[in-house]
């Protein structure tokens, strides 16, 4: 058994469970799952798929909720059978580094929504000139618990833009808002290719540090007006490099 995302969906709590019929005949399945105290034990659910012998299927997951406490035991995929026996496998390696990773995204997303509320404001302006072209807009934050001084480490961009954060980089102890500035700039990929077939243009991400020692990685993808005006801007700027 593996398990993966599909592009789009990277780092939610929706997934895939591959499952490999090595048995020499025709499984009827009725139920998948996983067994993990990372994600509150065993789980299942109904899943009614036909798999042939020697057939691989990626048959759709939704993750639980996570146990936010860092297990040492191995992942377990599990699936139900028409015939009313169960079977249990451990994750392929690839897939127990996949699950794992993902379950860090999703416990780092809680312990934020928690502490944090983070929000794009409304406006967007264009700077620069030519090449250089990029929107600037403003990243709300408004704390929800605690005192303590959260930072911003960096954001993360895609393969189509890069997204730069100018300061100031925090929100300091004893503050409950602040309006910091972001930036959005096209990358350099103005090739049919990557434009046309990138699954996730605007899967940006936020790495902060709440405290002196705790360090988070977020998603914050911008909102849709964000997203129209960053798609122009390509389209400008891709025009000028290429005359």
């Amino acid at each position: 058994m593996g398990f993966t995302q599909w592009g789009p969906l990277l780092g939610t709590n929706k997934a895939l469970l591959r499952v490999e019929n090595h048995s020499g005949h025709t499984m009827q399945l009725t139920g998948i799952g996983l067994d993990w105290p990372g994600f509150g034990g065993p789980f299942a659910q109904p899943k009614n798929a036909t798999l042939a012998a020697e057939q691989i299927l990626d048959l759709s997951i939704d993750l639980p909720e996570p146990t936010c406490t860092d297990p040492e035991a191995p992942i377990i995929g599990l699936v139900q059978l028409a015939s009313g026996r169960d079977v249990r496998q451990q994750l392929e390696r690839t897939a127990q580094t996949f699950v794992r990773r993902l379950w860090t995204t999703l416990c780092s997303a809680r312990f934020v929504r928690t502490a944090l509320q983070i929000e794009y404001a409304d406006q967007w302006t264009e700077r620069g000139q030519g090449t250089n072209q990029f929107i600037r807009g403003r990243l709300e934050l408004t704390r929800r618990t605690g005192d303590q001084p959260i930072r911003l480490l960096g954001a993360q961009g895609s393969v189509l833009y890069d997204v730069t954060l100018p300061g100031p980089f925090g929100l300091p102890a004893g503050r409950s808002t602040a309006s910091l500035p972001i930036e959005i700039n096209p990358g350099n990929r103005c090739d049919e290719h990557a434009i046309g077939q990138v699954t996730r243009p605007f899967g940006f991400g936020l790495h902060l540090r709440i405290g002196r020692e705790r360090r988070l990685s977020v998603s914050i993808p911008p909102p849709l007006r964000a997203q129209v005006e960053a798609t122009a801007l390509l389209r400008r700027v891709c025009r000028f490099r290429t005359g």
